[in-house]
């Protein structure tokens, strides 16, 4: 299939004019394709969005995901919004509802899914403190194991792409040298000042996790994990609601960091695409209101958000278009260790595309080099 004339931000992160040839599956070139194909005059193509964190949508939960069945429904659902690769993230739990989640993932995995792509998993959790929890359901929380996580690791056939810990727990520092040797390991939920933060990114941490949320507020006498890792050079994720975080801060955050170190999430829990009422997180009731995700307590339990409407909200928040798209899709790659498929425009990578029309809303989805049928989710 060839796409021409289209407006394509290609792997340099600019628009530019020229066709896209794909071979069914992969991307085969991207420039001058001298054969007839499907006109795109005045429409944009970017490539298919990476949510490295969202717990699920559509009334599901990857934490709950006992059955293929469950991940496939939700696989749709981000496809239909414009995520072509995801990594389903598992909640702090029990041992073995973890590893009963971790276990279908893998099923649907291997057996293939009719939606999105999953790129692996990520954990967020156990490994998390009481003061800094958010939504992390406290009976279950404990410090840093490796051989338990070892147990996770290999039940997952390798494809835990990224493990969130609380660096200031007990063997953190030895629980991150071990596990960044065959994962990201990203910092969240955390109380850590300076001296933790920098001993942690010294022994491999390399992102972290949602941003300014559920963790120690920069202070500038005390710029703790949150002053460090902006300083540091690492990947920090942001959920571009426009609720959890002001607009103002993703602007200055984008100043500083710039669409490299910038990583795109929605944190999105069940309730995505979901109309306003009462669900579950991490077993326990949470309540949406105006699409705000809470406890009955008030605090902020994930998002009810999709990450292609976190991009629609950087863009009119100011952030342009070209790195609003990049900081949610190369640069997530990048952060889980996938770029080599996905992520970018770029010959020998999967054709996950999307067609987008003048006003940068969707128009096509291409995913695994076919297009997806916009079905509702029943």
């Amino acid at each position: 299939m060839i796409f021409k004339n289209a407006y394509v931000l290609t792997d340099r992160f600019t628009f530019e004019k020229c066709d896209i040839e794909t071979d069914g599956q992969n991307i085969v070139n991207v420039g001058n394709c001298p054969s007839e194909g499907i006109d795109c005059t005045g429409k944009y193509i970017v490539p298919g969005l990476c949510d490295n964190h969202t717990h699920g949508c559509v009334g599901c939960d990857s934490s709950e995901a006992f059955s293929v069945d469950v991940i496939d429904r939700m696989s749709r659902f981000y496809a239909e919004n414009g995520i072509t690769t995801f990594l389903p993230t598992v909640t702090t739990a029990s041992a073995d509802n973890t590893l009963k989640s971790i276990e279908t993932i893998v099923k649907a995995l291997k057996d293939g899914v009719t939606g999105s792509n999953i790129g692996g998993i990520h954990m967020e959790g156990p490994y998390f403190g009481e003061k800094f929890k958010g939504a992390q359901n406290p009976a279950y929380l404990r410090n840093p194991d490796i051989n338990e996580f070892m147990k996770f690791y290999k039940a997952s056939g390798n494809s835990v792409r990224i493990i969130s810990v609380a660096p200031e727990l007990f063997g953190a520092p030895e629980f991150i040298s071990e596990a960044s040797k065959i994962c990201t390991v990203s910092m969240g939920h955390t109380d850590a000042d300076e001296e933790q933060a920098r001993t942690a990114i010294d022994c491999g941490v390399s992102c972290m996790t949602h941003t300014f949320n559920a963790m120690r507020p920069l202070h500038h006498r005390n710029p703790g994990a949150v002053g460090i890792a902006l300083d540091s050079g690492i990947y920090c994720e942001f959920i571009c609601d426009g609720f959890h975080i002001n607009k103002t801060v993703i602007r200055i955050m984008y100043k500083l960091l710039g669409d490299d170190r910038m990583v795109f999430i929605s944190d999105s829990v069940r309730a995505a695409g979901m109309p306003d009422g009462e669900y579950e997180f991490s077993e326990r009731p949470i309540i949406v209101c105006d699409g705000k995700v809470r406890f009955p307590d008030g605090t902020i339990a994930g998002s009810s958000a999709t990450l292609f409407e976190c991009v629609k909200n950087a863009i009119s928040f100011g952030i342009p278009a070209e790195s609003a798209f990049k900081m949610a899709s190369a640069t997530p790659a990048k952060a889980a260790g996938i770029y080599e498929v996905c992520g970018s425009i770029t010959a020998g990578k999967r054709a996950d595309l999307l067609v987008l029309d003048e006003n940068f809303d969707i128009e096509k989805v291409m995913i695994r080099g076919r297009f997806f049928s916009k079905k509702v989710v029943d």
